[in-house]
């Protein structure tokens, strides 16, 4: 499980098949892998939406408009949208949704770097 600290409280992002279905519609049945794919939809709609997705399991009732309060209050306490982000690929990838990318060396050092999820 995949935690975030949200409003002074520990909360669990979880994800399964029906909180995805559920953000796709919110998109009007976008697939979230070809949005995530697409640069043009990362902001704070999709973010707030994946942040709800993952909260509702846990949070019956939650709403987009509560979610984003979430978010807000998040950010205004110095959290930042990476921070939020971070937890919510690690919890898609933690759920199956997406899958971590192979370790790739980088091509100056030769060291390897995580590179970021990739889709299934």
């Amino acid at each position: 499980m995949i935690y975030i600290n949200l409003d002074g409280k520990e909360r669990s992002l979880r994800y399964d098949i029906n909180a995805v279905t559920a953000v796709e519609e919110v998109f009007g049945g976008k697939s979230l892998i070809a949005m995530l794919a697409n640069p043009a939809y990362f902001g704070f709609s999709l973010i707030r939406a994946l942040l709800w997705g993952g909260l509702k399991h846990k949070e019956k009732g939650l709403t987009l408009d509560r979610a984003g309060i979430l978010l807000q209050e998040f950010l205004q306490k110095g959290g930042t949208l990476g921070d939020v982000s971070g937890k919510i690929n690690e919890a898609l990838v933690e759920a199956g949704i997406l899958r971590k990318a192979e370790e790739e060396p980088d091509e100056d050092t030769g060291e390897k770097e995580q590179a970021p999820a990739q889709n299934l």
